[in-house]
């Protein structure tokens, strides 16, 4: 109609047939679409708002139409009308391009593109109501939320996030959202999300975060993850600790896993920000955090955790019951921050009363799996789990649990891979826990193949790692629950690591002597071994060079063979006796320089031992006869055995023979005496000078007895002393040397 009126009317009459879904369903089929487009323009705001509104009820869910309203350029003329449209018309046109860009296609169009700084310069206004405000926001989310769009965006970021702010604040909990989650697909771009803008939006975002509506918690958290890693102190001053930490423990109902995750990743950056921020969340929630999929969320909770740790050892109990031994534990099953999860794990152990709650027993199994599992590949998580495992061990309960016989299986199995040698210390020291507890854990040991292992680390060159491994067989062979296990290999090779000790370092190695008399005194049949008799020559080194603690143990381990002796085989006996004689003199000096509580011992076995009994005539002294020149000589005996006798030396009253005589002995000599007998040969035969008679015993203890003897004969009537000048030694025999 040419009469303006009357259009007007018909329009509005045509928009509100509309209402009526069967009536828009007739329309459709009317080619009224470009009709009605042409009348969006001038001055005529009542008119272009009913055309608007009918060609809003003609869009909704038929795509086909919005395209041919695009076509039509519904949207270069409702751009031309807005700038100077009232509150009315503006919200309508802000709803018609809500209707619009609800396709996917025209929102990523160039004509959606000229929609968006208009909506912004209208949202400015003071007189824009919340209908228009939530069509406007809405058409801009489905815009802007495909990122081609968001890339060509020209404004600035003051432009477009200094709008938004005020509608986070919104009395309208749609606007809000809306407005949140516009301002999260803005936050898609570094520079929205570094520029100082932003910072204004983060007090909004926190609170909306911890309001508790769903929706909104899930928008104003998306938004807050974008920029938490530019702006982590404003979201701490805002009371974003606080608010985050309502999410992550929150329980009934349970947030959403994404929001969670949201809320820990943002939580994460705020405290990684900052070291003095892991006081101010409490440790529940850093606990709860290790729940996490993300890597870097884990690595944040877990150094928080450690520092809290470290501060404050108490802390570990709330740790506990905040359950992080199950999460740690987690971790280290699906190998996630193992190095990190071991150590806190480690320190959780080391407390005492960590180890006495009964959660810390039901760890040993996890922890044997992990050092079993092929996939686990961190050396300092293994090195940290078998810490674990040892501080473990130190509880009597724990390690008598079932579960630790798969501990000692890992261990073992730990020291077959070649560990590194603080792994082997630790592993060495933990298993010496657990058999020192259990005769079960023993044999799993040895079932596991564990002796062999720890014979082989007796030879290791470090001689901490060969002393606690001889420490951990003394352990094992305390008592009869391994006896199929020992053997002479065993003492083999204990003998060969005092050895390879004494040639390498030159020091005595005090727990491998140790542990080879607990194996002599609790396994008897291996005293007249052959292993035993080739670890004597070793015995007697250790008993020369070694300190007093390493004295000691070789006297108890000798005393245990000397004992033997009489009920094994002749030869075994005669050949260990034999070897052991070679410590004669070490333990005639122990009688002499040693504490009293070794002599018993010492004197024992140097009563028992083989050796030769060596006498030396010096010289004569003052040996002058009534008659004649005096031309000396003297004779020897002991017992029933033939005599020995020096040479004559002629015409000397001070003689000087310095000849010695050896006398060997299987046992020392035991109350008998030596007889000497002095003599002058001359014409008319042999004159008695006198004689001395020597207890003998003193010196098998002693080592040495000399000095001058005085002889006693009846006839020296002139009162003056004939004496000899003799030494007597007792020493370890040679193969030279003449039995008696």
């Amino acid at each position: 109609s040419d009469t303006s009126t009357a259009v007007e009317s018909g329009v509005h009459a045509f928009e509100r047939l509309l209402d009526d879904e069967q009536q828009v369903e007739l329309a459709a089929a009317y080619d009224i679409v470009d009709l009605l487009v042409g009348l969006i323009s001038g001055r005529n705001d009542q008119l272009i708002e009913a055309s608007i509104c009918a060609l809003i009820k003609l869009a909704k869910d038929r795509t086909p139409l919005k395209s041919d309203m695009v076509k039509a350029g519904v949207i270069d003329n409702c751009l031309e009308v807005l700038p100077l449209a009232s509150s009315s018309l503006s919200s309508s046109i802000a709803e018609l391009f809500r209707i619009l860009t609800n396709s996917s296609a025209i929102a990523r169009s160039s004509d959606a593109a000229k929609i968006i700084e208009p909506l912004f310069m209208v949202l400015l206004r003071p007189d824009f109501g919340l209908w228009g405000q939530h069509s406007a926001l809405q058409a801009l989310v489905n815009i802007l939320e495909k990122p081609q769009s968001l890339a060509a965006l020209k404004l600035t970021p003051s432009q477009v996030i200094e709008p938004l702010i005020s509608f986070l604040e919104s009395p309208s909990q749609a606007i809000q959202q809306l407005g949140t989650e516009l301002l999260t697909h803005l936050l898609a771009q570094e520079h929205f999300q570094q520029d100082i803008t932003t910072k204004n939006a983060i007090v909004p975002l926190v609170q909306l975060a911890g309001i508790g509506i769903l929706n909104l918690q899930q928008t104003a958290i998306k938004a807050l993850e974008k920029i938490s890693a530019s702006w982590p102190k404003a979201v701490a001053d805002a009371g974003g600790i606080f608010e985050l930490s309502k999410v992550i423990i929150q329980d009934d109902p349970q947030p959403p896993h994404a929001l969670w995750e949201s809320a820990a990743f943002i939580l994460s950056n705020v405290l990684r920000s900052n070291a003095e921020y892991y006081f101010k969340a409490p440790i529940i929630v850093l606990v709860k955090m290790l729940h996490s999929t993300l890597e870097s969320t884990i690595t944040v909770a877990l150094n928080a955790l450690i520092v809290h740790e470290r501060s404050d050892p108490s802390s570990v109990e709330q740790m506990t019951e905040a359950g992080a031994i199950d999460a740690l534990l987690n971790l280290l099953r699906s190998h996630q921050c193992e190095e990190a999860s071991g150590r806190l794990l480690e320190a959780l152990f080391n407390n005492v009363r960590i180890r006495e709650m009964k959660v810390s027993k039901y760890a040993i199994a996890p922890l044997a799996q992990y050092l079993l599992d092929p996939q686990t590949r961190s050396e300092s998580g293994r090195l940290l789990a078998t810490l674990a495992l040892g501080d473990l061990s130190q509880h009597e309960g724990h390690a008598r649990a079932s579960d630790s016989v798969s501990a000692c299986r890992a261990l073992v199995s730990l020291l077959e891979d070649q560990p590194t040698e603080d792994m082997k210390m630790v592993a060495i020291c933990a298993l010496q826990n657990f058999v020192m507890r259990s005769r079960t854990n023993r044999r799993a040991v040895a079932e596991a193949g564990g002796i062999l292992v720890i014979q082989e680390l007796l030879l290791s060159p470090n001689s901490e790692v060969a002393s606690q491994a001889a420490l951990l067989i003394k352990f094992l062979f305390s008592n009869h629950t391994l006896q199929e296990y020992v053997s002479n290999e065993l003492i083999r090779s204990l003998t060969a690591a005092l050895e390879r000790e004494l040639w390498s370092n030159a020091t005595i190695n005090e727990e491998v002597l140790r542990t080879l008399n607990v194996i002599f005194a609790n396994f008897p049949k291996l005293q007249i071994s052959e292993a035993a008799t080739l670890c004597i020559p070793h015995l007697v080194a250790a008993l020369k060079s070694g300190s007093e603690g390493a004295q000691e143990s070789v006297l108890d381990t000798m005393c245990l063979l000397k004992h033997s002796w009489s009920t094994m085989p002749i030869e075994i006996a005669r050949s260990q006796s034999m070897i052991a004689a070679e410590a004669i003199p070490i333990l005639q000096m122990l009688m002499k320089t040693c504490p009293p509580s070794f002599h018993e011992r010492a004197d024992s076995l140097l009563h028992c031992l083989p050796g030769c009994l060596t006498v030396t005539i010096k010289r004569g002294n003052n040996l002058k006869q009534a008659m004649g020149a005096t031309n000396a000589f003297c004779r020897l005996t002991i017992g029933n055995g033939p005599p020995r006798q020096t040479k004559v030396v002629n015409h000397s009253t001070t003689p000087e023979w310095k000849e010695g005589f050896t006398w060997a002995f299987d046992v020392p000599p035991k109350g008998q005496k030596l007889h000497i007998i002095c003599k002058s040969k001359n014409t008319f035969g042999k004159t008695t000078l006198g004689r001395v008679t020597i207890q003998i015993d003193k010196v098998v203890t002693e080592g040495v007895y000399s000095g001058l003897f005085s002889l006693n004969h009846d006839s020296n009537k002139d009162g003056s002393s004939r004496t000899l000048e003799i030494e007597i030694i007792w020493s370890n025999r040679t193969e030279n040397d003449e039995n008696i």
